[in-house]
């Protein structure tokens, strides 16, 4: 037998780290996914080996003679698909070839389930959320049809051509397909001339074709994540509660690559966040940042800036004229100019933690103590809010300030913002009553109404997060807004 292995493609899903190498040469449990493939392959007697290159082709030269396969280059690979990438080696197809798509992380031999003189594919059971070619079969496994937008039952697979008359026909349909389209096209097109077959297993392989695969599969982890996506395979965890953050050298520059919490889709809107991160670009308040597949984020690393931590406070008089002017940019972008982005209702974000958190952490006397509060921010002036500022994400070099972490950024009530920094800074009643004094058009109670429901809704994200001692830091200070809103 041999075997034909499609590797040409850009693996654009997989980026930022398929911008430094082919999706076949990542690395998963200490082996690249193209060394893996060619192990089980030998193991299995397979010994002619074709790899279809053509993105970075010139990174597979060092693996060739270790690996012992036939390297052949596609050109053309950005214009087109892998049906034009099959064609290219079409003459190398033959009785008893294994034609695998290069994303194919192999789990365990699998030569040993091929069925001799007959064409077949080793599918595979469809990973939950994805979009795959799921196979219709009769009782006897013969393929009669396939949902090309399958999202359950098996597809996809390793195919093996073993019968000269289907292969002949197959070689033809290949040729008549698009460079355009998949090369298994030419499988769905031959289904009513051709007795071929889908067998159904579980554990031989999961393909690599995005990040939700790899996390689904257990494939890769943060950490292995941010290594390959760093030039230098140097990682440095930066501090975060929310997501994983790593420094790292990517294209010659320093990058933050920030991937997302397991959860946090529940309360973070991924969509806003890079259309707020875009309007801001040049109002020199945030680093330059740029998003990929599963939201995973490469910010512009802030050389010579460190977050501000407590030590800072005590010059609050100089630091605290900084961080509000680059506040009053953000609160200048009125709602009324930016009508395509929802507001953040007060109320409806009340609703939502208080359904993902399931707990009851006030009397129902201070419940609706506090949706009355929300009802009057929601009825106030909405603007633009980053929503989170604490220490970790306000950043200083000696002498200009800078916010990151837009993810729960935007246009709500003032009073959130405001009550939410006083909060999250722990600033006392001189240091608030300071901040009044610069802001100006804001009251003292205004600002406490503003930390209640601040520290309401932290409280709950921390039970939602099982970060209990953050949640009972937060719940403390909610009952001392609530002791001195309810006494007014």
């Amino acid at each position: 037998m041999k075997a034909i292995i499609l590797a040409a493609g850009m693996g654009t899903r997989l980026s930022p780290m398929t911008l430094l190498k082919p999706k076949p040469l990542l690395e998963i449990k200490g082996k690249t996914i193209l060394e893996n493939m060619i192990k089980f392959l030998k193991s299995g007697g397979v010994n002619d080996i074709t790899v279809v290159t053509g993105y970075k082709n010139e990174l597979f030269d060092i693996h060739k003679e270790k690996l012992g396969f036939k390297k052949v280059v596609y050109n053309d690979y950005a214009k087109k698909n892998s049906s034009a990438s099959l064609k290219f080696v079409i003459d190398e197809i033959e009785k008893g070839t294994i034609i695998l798509n290069g994303d194919l992380f192999i789990t365990k031999p699998f030569t040993e389930y091929i069925k001799p003189n007959i064409s077949q594919l080793l599918s595979q059971k469809i990973s939950e959320g994805v979009v795959s070619w799921g196979y219709i079969v009769d009782s006897n496994f013969k393929l009669i049809d396939i949902d090309t937008n399958a999202t359950s039952g098996y597809g996809d697979g390793i195919a093996v051509f073993d019968n000269e008359d289907d292969l002949k026909i197959l070689k033809k349909e290949l040729i008549n397909c698009s460079d355009d389209e998949y090369w298994e096209y030419c499988i769905l097109r031959a289904i009513d001339k051709i007795n071929f077959y889908a067998f159904n297993y579980d554990d031989i392989y999961a393909e690599v074709d995005s990040f939700k695969d790899a996390l689904y599969h257990n494939l890769l982890t943060p950490e292995e994540i941010a290594q390959q996506c760093s030039e230098d395979g140097k990682i440095e965890r930066l501090a975060g509660i929310t997501n994983i953050n790593y420094k790292i050298k990517f294209l010659n520059e320093y990058k933050v690559i920030r991937i997302p919490g397991k959860g946090t889709e529940k309360v973070i809107n991924r969509t806003s966040e890079k259309k707020i991160l875009n309007i801001i670009r040049d109002k020199d308040m945030a680093p330059k940042s740029e998003f990929y597949e599963s939201d995973i984020r490469l910010t512009d690393y802030l050389e010579g800036y460190r977050s501000l931590d407590f030590d800072d406070l005590k010059n609050y008089d100089s630091i605290l004229p900084l961080i509000i002017e680059q506040m009053k940019k953000l609160h200048s972008m009125s709602h009324d100019n930016y009508e395509n982005f929802e507001v953040i209702s007060m109320i409806e974000e009340i609703k939502k933690y208080e359904q993902l958190a399931n707990i009851n952490i006030v009397t129902k006397i201070e419940h609706k103590f506090i949706l009355n509060i929300a009802r009057k921010m929601d009825g106030g002036k909405q603007v633009l809010c980053h929503r989170d500022l604490q220490l970790p994400n306000i950043m200083y070099n000696g002498k200009n300030i800078k916010f990151v972490d837009f993810e729960y950024a935007g246009f709500s009530s003032i009073l959130w913002e405001i009550g939410n920094f006083t909060a999250e800074l722990e600033l006392n009643d001189n240091q608030i009553n300071k901040f009044i004094e610069l802001y100006k058009d804001i009251t003292y109670e205004e600002i406490i109404e503003g930390q209640l429901m601040s520290n309401y809704i932290w409280t709950l994200w921390s039970w939602i997060y099982d970060s209990i001692d953050l949640g009972r830091s937060y719940l403390v200070r909610l009952h001392n807004n609530i002791n001195y809103l309810m006494k007014k």
